[in-house]
């Protein structure tokens, strides 16, 4: 083991939205060094603890990502902008010509062999492998969209289908829902061909299940369809009145049809609260015997955020290129400082003594 193994990690994040915050609060906590941040659009100059409404820690927020590894080095960058692969594929080069491992929460980076920017994907695997370094992407998809239902799976004693429900309250997020989700529409106009904006939250989570299990994928079929509201109601972080009988927000579910026979399916609930509602999640193993977990909670941001550094030493000892979470170790919460977890060239060891 080498000294580094003892060392704070030190860390490069771009983009300091709701999660890119978060991220950077539980980064601090957990010891880790932040030696840059960088954001397009807002809090240029200002330190990152005033960001974040904490003491100064000497690092003024940048616009520009290039400056970020001027006369600095890290061992991991956070990557919180966007969502495609196409979008942080100048950053994740960047990084990576900087010879800096990478997290990012884009969503097309799950399993980002079946997205349309895979040539992209491919491209910054390779780049990856010549400089011997890592990049993976992880949210919230790993633990409950990924790892909870292969792990119910392993009580089964034969499995036909894997079906999951997840539901997302989207009052916080901002005033593009409204048109995004045609909340407060009638649902005859609600265009049949229309595609929800978390059509594909799924994609990777579902395609990295089936790649786990060894299934091979023959078809994909996305619908949607309108969640209609119980009553009117008033969403005051929205800022967003519903009609009883309008919609509330959309129901997406993507099925795989495999060779063998087994189908996996999730279906995406994007809502405003009304009351009873939770951001939750449920699993169900269909087969022998029938098997299902629920989760109340999600607690998107926070584990979205946690989880992301739960896996900095996972990816530091992974193999170089574009990986998964299905190549990585179970993710676990980390007792001790990251940076004794991390070693250079070694396998996840949860129990490196001091």
């Amino acid at each position: 083991m080498t000294d580094r193994a003892h060392k704070p990690l030190t860390a490069v994040v771009f983009g300091l939205g709701v999660t890119g915050r978060k991220i950077v609060e539980i980064l601090l906590d957990r010891e880790v060094r932040i030696v840059a941040a960088v954001d397009a659009f807002q809090f240029h100059g200002l330190d990152v603890g005033a960001v974040l409404g904490r003491p100064d820690i000497g690092v003024s927020v940048l616009p520009d990502a290039e400056a970020a590894f001027a006369g600095r080095a890290a061992d991991i960058a956070i990557v919180s902008t966007q969502n495609g692969i196409r979008d942080i594929y100048p950053t994740v080069k960047l990084c990576l010509e900087n010879d800096t491992d990478v997290i990012t929460i884009a969503g097309d980076a799950y399993f980002p062999w079946v997205d349309q920017a895979s040539s992209e994907a491919r491209a910054l695997h390779d780049l990856a492998v010549a400089r011997g370094k890592t990049i993976l992407g992880t949210g919230v998809q790993d633990v409950f969209w990924d790892n909870m239902p292969v792990l119910l799976s392993g009580a089964a004693e034969s499995v036909t289908g894997i079906h999951g429900r997840s539901v997302a309250l989207v009052d916080s997020y901002g005033d593009w829902i409204a048109e995004g989700l045609c909340i407060g529409k009638a649902p005859e106009e609600l265009d049949p061909g229309f595609a929800s904006p978390f059509a594909g939250v799924f994609i990777g989570p579902l395609h990295d299940m089936a790649d786990r299990f060894g299934l091979t994928v023959i078809d994909a079929v996305t619908t949607v369809e309108p969640v209609i509201a119980r009553k009117a109601f008033r969403s005051e972080e929205a800022g967003i009145e519903v009609s009883a009988g309008h919609l509330s927000g959309l129901d997406t579910c993507l099925r795989l049809i495999t060779v063998e026979g087994v189908t996996l399916s999730a279906r995406f609930i994007s809502k405003l609260r009304e009351d009873g509602d939770s951001n939750h999640a449920t699993w169900d193993i269909e087969g022998s015997p029938g098997l299902s977990v629920f989760m109340q909670d999600r607690h998107d941001i926070v584990t979205t955020s946690a989880t992301v550094v739960n896996r900095i030493p996972d990816v530091i000892n992974a193999a170089p290129g574009f990986t998964t979470v299905s190549a990585l170790p179970a993710p676990v919460f980390r007792f001790r400082p990251l940076g004794a977890y991390a070693r250079e060239g070694g396998p996840s060891d949860a129990a490196i003594s001091e």
